[in-house]
């Protein structure tokens, strides 16, 4: 498998799709880490390794769909967005079950309250928002890469990261002015 790991994501995907089992378990190796940190900023703790792992079903399934049109990461993404909508499509049509503190939950209520307000926020905002926040937070990245990966200029990049935090800022800070004109309410 160590043979692969020089070769670009792109060769990866077209040696994937003849039939090279290597090949995807180098894709999966590369990309299992910022799959799931992009995960863990869309989805409620508990949802992350099932929704990774069916995103790695995807593009399973799916590599022959793949073009080469785009880079692989692009299609990814685009899979990743398509398995977080489906996590909410599904959970929106069962009742939510909520569940009895057990005392073992290692997250203090205002840490999930608060991951949960972001995560929230986030999913309001524009697809270019998410993306350009999640390189940087999720999965580490600097702005040079981020701008590599998004195929836009470093000025560009950090342009459009201002402008999403900002309207993250701003969704969080009207999502916390309702929630506190509930609280006034008898």
């Amino acid at each position: 498998m160590s043979k692969h790991n020089s070769l670009s994501d792109e060769a990866l995907a077209k040696m994937t799709q003849d039939g090279n089992r290597a090949a995807f378990e180098t894709l999966c190796d590369r990309h299992l880490s910022s799959v799931y940190n992009r995960l863990r900023a869309l989805l409620p703790a508990e949802a992350v390794e099932d929704v990774t792992q069916e995103v790695f079903v995807a593009v399973l399934r799916g590599i022959q769909d793949y073009r080469g049109n785009s880079l692989f990461r692009t299609w990814l993404a685009a899979i990743i967005r398509h398995k977080v909508a489906d996590f909410y499509r599904q959970r929106s049509r069962q009742p939510e079950v909520v569940p009895l503190d057990d005392g073992d939950d290692p997250i203090a209520p205002d840490t999930w309250e608060e991951r949960a307000l972001v995560q929230a926020a986030l999913q309001r905002l524009p697809a270019h928002y998410q993306e350009v926040l999640l390189l940087r937070f999720a999965e580490g990245k600097p702005f040079d890469q981020i701008a590599d990966v998004l195929g836009i200029s470093l000025e560009a990049t950090k342009s459009r990261y201002r402008r999403a935090v900002t309207a993250i800022a701003q969704e969080i800070g009207l999502k916390q002015d309702r929630l506190k004109s509930r609280e006034d309410l008898p």
